[in-house]
């Protein structure tokens, strides 16, 4: 797979979306939130017997939304910098996403999401700013068991995009990773469109493609040779009916293919029954159950339980949601993993100026795969627990201080520890509705 720039994701995605039809008139909407600060952290890369040290941090984000009527886009980035005061020197992480979708008539819909994200696997780095408004109901079924996760397109497509809180991990539940200070690059792509059957039923139909990458200048001697670059394709398909005023139900099925640059390969497929249903004005549920088949190119044939629930609160001064989920996914060691997460997130106004945000995960591998480049070694299970609490104080219109403590602790293939830091800063935010 030839490697595609930042500029090329970018631009894929706004040319398959048909904007400015005639006389359409595209509202653009900027904006940008910066913070700076300070932070200290008594293991900040969670690796074995690794000292504390404070830094300075420095966290941007901007955004421009496009909307012309039937059709929107976001396009984000986002940068992250820290520099300790010893031992650790600097190190930054940086990204790019685009997310477009287009009402193409009234029964159906097209979206496309691409992203770039460049960071050091286990660093805990940026601010988690609580945000009430931006954290909304997850769509059921939406991991495809691959480093791509692919919503599930459903007419309409211009939703609010789902926001389940921040990846406190630092190596997106890739739990064998951290310890080995090792940056990786991952280009990720999806497309996804949906038809309105009836005014019941829907279908979906959805292709992804992602590459992670991991260059050298590894602190940790040799661990460039630990992980191993890997590409991975696919395609998904789903139906959904309505069975009554407050509940739906249907079915997904996925495939993909993960190709290593040892020469190893594997395939995963997970078809899964999904189920919605709105609880209350503020309450709603989601569910997919299935299996998850796995077949490695040494391994052979693997099935194990594949699942994944929400339970989400959207309030007027409050939401969130607590997320559990079993699938197979793959892993930077080189091979596939069964990765278990209960996970929560939720954010709460407490005033008219202040706002906390909690979250937390629980990740756990029961099948810990390294690759020795000529075969695939269980690593046994490995564990990591996040949890991250965080403060807003709004000081005027754009001017807030932000603080955080957060807990991690990990027990994987090449480290086992823990970690606890604490940030505090002044964060600025321009433009925006």
């Amino acid at each position: 797979m030839r490697r595609l720039s930042i500029a090329t994701v970018s631009l894929s995605a706004m040319a398959v979306i048909p904007w400015g039809g005639a006389g359409a008139q595209i509202t653009t909407v900027p904006s940008l939130t910066a913070t700076v600060g300070g932070s200290y952290s008594t293991n900040p890369f969670l690796g074995d017997d690794q000292p504390g040290a404070g830094s300075t941090q420095v966290d941007i984000r901007p955004s421009l939304l496009l909307i012309d009527g039937v059709n929107q886009a976001t396009i984000s980035g986002n940068y992250n910098r820290s520099d300790y005061f010893s031992r650790y020197g600097s190190n930054d992480g940086y990204g790019i996403g685009v997310n477009a979708g287009t009402q193409l008539n009234p029964r159906a819909s097209l979206g496309l999401s691409a992203s770039y994200d460049s960071s050091i696997l286990g660093n805990n780095g940026g601010f988690n700013i609580p945000n009430v408004s931006t954290i909304t109901t997850p769509t059921a079924g939406i991991t495809t068991g691959t480093t791509v996760t692919t919503p599930v397109a459903t007419a309409p497509i211009l939703t609010t995009p789902v926001v389940v809180g921040p990846d406190l991990t630092g190596v997106n539940g890739d739990v064998g990773l951290i310890g080995l200070r090792q940056r990786r690059n991952q280009l990720s792509a999806q497309l996804n469109g949906s038809y309105a059957l009836s005014s019941r039923s829907s279908a979906n139909l959805g292709i992804f493609g992602s590459r992670a990458t991991y260059p050298g200048g590894n602190v940790v001697p040799g661990s460039n040779s630990l992980v191993s670059n890997n590409k991975s394709y696919g395609a998904n398909f789903g139906y959904s009916r309505t069975l009554s005023e407050v509940s739906s139900g249907g079915f997904q099925i996925s495939a993909s293919k993960v190709d290593y640059s040892r020469g190893l390969s594997s395939q995963i497929y997970t078809p899964r029954l999904t189920y919605s249903r709105t609880l209350s004005e503020i309450w709603s549920f989601n569910a997919a159950v299935g299996a998850g088949i796995v077949k490695d190119s040494l391994n052979g044939t693997s099935t194990s339980l594949s699942v994944e629930g929400s339970v989400c609160r959207q309030g007027e001064r409050g939401s969130g949601c607590l997320s559990v989920s079993r699938v197979p996914g793959a892993t930077g060691l080189g091979g596939v993993t069964v990765q278990n997460q209960v996970s929560l997130s939720y954010s709460q106004r407490l005033s008219e100026v202040l706002n906390i945000g909690v979250n937390g995960s629980y990740n756990h591998t029961n099948n810990g795969i390294v690759s020795t480049g000529t075969s695939l070694l269980n690593a046994g299970s490995q564990d990591l627990f996040s949890s991250d609490v965080s403060l807003s104080r709004a000081l005027g219109r754009r001017l807030s201080a932000v603080g955080s403590v957060g807990y991690r602790y990990v027990n994987g293939v090449y480290a086992s520890g823990s970690d606890l830091s604490a940030r505090l800063g002044l964060s600025v935010s321009i433009g925006g509705r």
